[in-house]
């Protein structure tokens, strides 16, 4: 069954399920056409005798009466009776049969010898293994009390309509169950259709090397159009992040292809031949800070690594953003680089929920960036406050700016702009400074906020959720 298609599996399941209703539609249409067939009889059989003991009268002498042809008489208690030839003896299955007070029979066949005792309503009886209705019922008139008329059915009177439903229910519901799981299985293929279409689709795809294809989708906006988005959405993430991929191995042979050229070209150049203390000493200090350099681009990058790959914060402490903010400006402003003036207008007891490490590596960052794209004498302006709904950290700086094309990509691992490289102080930047804050945000539920102006600065506001 597991192995079974979708279509196969649909249509067996309405099968099963159209015939059990067929079944159950039998069941009830049978017993209710026997109740009603058996009411029907019942309602014959009283109908009938009513009919019936209208047609008897009784006369004490027939003296000067005309008799009628067809009319029956009969001597009964010093008088006659007379049965009216519109009486029927038998009429519609019901056999009628009159009785005196003694029970004798005085009119009619006595088919099963049903008792007479009971009188207005219906009764069952039976006789030879076969069930009867009997109806017992007194004529109204003069001298006739002491008679009794009965009538007397088979139950199965009108077999012949219950085997007729019957035999139609058993030759329709087959024929309509039929038709309908032709048509479920029809239905079935055309629902199904769209989803191989798309299992086409993804085949090609995952089988092909072009990320950029996507599944047509059906004009109805139903599951299967949902389906179908659904993994051109999947498709288009996994596309950006192989694409990511892709540039971030591009990048960083390209970031460390550097340090470990001139790292190599500084031993080569040391080992040729004899050098003084001093050329050795300065060939040292290439190779030094060019492994200091890739030293601190293993750490970023296994730093960022590790914060991608984290779902979730594991160390959640109510952090006092106001006091950490003050100790990491103090720091900064005893480094005294390159003659930049650190101001803050940091709030007091402003506290939010985090993982204080990665907050201070996020503070860091965004100063360190600052100070690092502000020229000799400028200024970076580091405040803290709260709104209604937020506590935004802002740290904005007199720098070179941001080119406005290149403001959705400066979170983008190594990325730098080209007047950037050609910084002397920014040459030795990893690149993923803004990356990581970047990553500590999301974890955080924050968002970044970045307004820059070419030759200006740039400001960059970090909205955290206020608790």
């Amino acid at each position: 069954m597991n192995n079974l298609k979708i279509r196969t599996k649909i249509t067996l399941w309405f099968s099963v399920v159209i015939i059990l209703v067929s079944a159950i539609s039998f069941a009830v249409i049978l017993t209710i056409s026997r109740n009603a067939i058996y009411t029907d009889v019942q309602e014959t059989l009283k109908a009938i005798v009513s009919e019936n003991i209208d047609e008897i009268e009784y006369y004490s002498s027939l003296d000067g009466k005309e008799l009628e042809f067809g009319d029956q008489y009969i001597s009964y208690d010093d008088g006659f009776l007379e049965i009216d030839d519109d009486y029927l003896n038998v009429s519609q299955g019901v056999h009628s049969c009159l009785y005196d007070e003694n029970g004798e029979l005085l009119y009619g066949e006595n088919l099963i010898g049903a008792p007479i005792a009971q009188k207005d309503s219906v009764f069952e009886y039976k006789f030879n293994g076969t069930k009867y209705y009997v109806y017992n019922v007194i004529p109204e008139g003069d001298n006739l009390e002491g008679l009794t008329l009965q009538g007397v059915i088979n139950e199965d009177a009108n077999k012949t309509v219950l085997t007729t439903i019957v035999n139609l229910s058993l030759l329709i519901l087959p024929i309509i169950d039929l038709i309908a799981i032709i048509g479920c299985y029809i239905l079935s293929n055309r629902i199904v259709r769209p989803v191989r279409k798309i299992i086409n689709s993804a085949e090609e795809i995952s089988d092909g090397d072009d990320l950029s294809k996507r599944i047509e989708l059906p004009k109805s906006h139903d599951e299967i159009y949902q389906l179908g988005d659904t993994f051109n959405k999947m498709f288009a993430r996994l596309e950006k992040s192989f694409m990511e991929e892709r540039q971030f191995t591009a990048d960083i042979s390209h970031e460390l292809r550097t340090p470990v050229t001139t790292i190599l070209a500084q031993s080569e150049l040391s080992l040729e031949k004899d050098r003084t203390k001093e050329e050795y000493k300065d060939s040292l200090s290439v190779i030094k800070r060019q492994s200091t350099k890739m030293k601190n681009m293993v750490e970023s990058m296994l730093r960022l690594s590790r914060l991608e790959c984290q779902e979730k914060l594991k160390n959640i402490d109510k952090i006092n953003l106001s006091l950490l903010l003050e100790e990491i400006c103090f720091e900064r402003k005893i480094s005294d680089e390159k003659n930049i003036t650190l101001e803050n207008d940091i709030r007091e007891d402003i506290f939010i929920n985090g993982d204080e490490d990665m907050i201070e590596i996020l503070i860091n960052n965004l100063i360190s960036n600052a100070y690092r794209y502000t020229e000799e004498n400028g200024s970076v302006f580091v405040s803290l406050y709260q709104t209604d709904e937020n506590v935004i950290l802002s740290v904005k700086d007199t720098g070179i700016g941001i080119e406005k094309e290149n403001l959705e990509r400066i979170f983008d691992r190594f990325f730098q702009e080209n007047k950037a490289r050609n910084n002397d102080d920014l040459k030795y930047s990893t690149g993923l400074g803004l990356s990581t804050v970047k990553a500590i945000a999301d974890l955080h539920g924050a968002h970044i906020n970045v307004e820059s102006e070419v030759g200006k600065g740039s400001e960059f506001k970090v909205f955290f959720k206020k608790i």
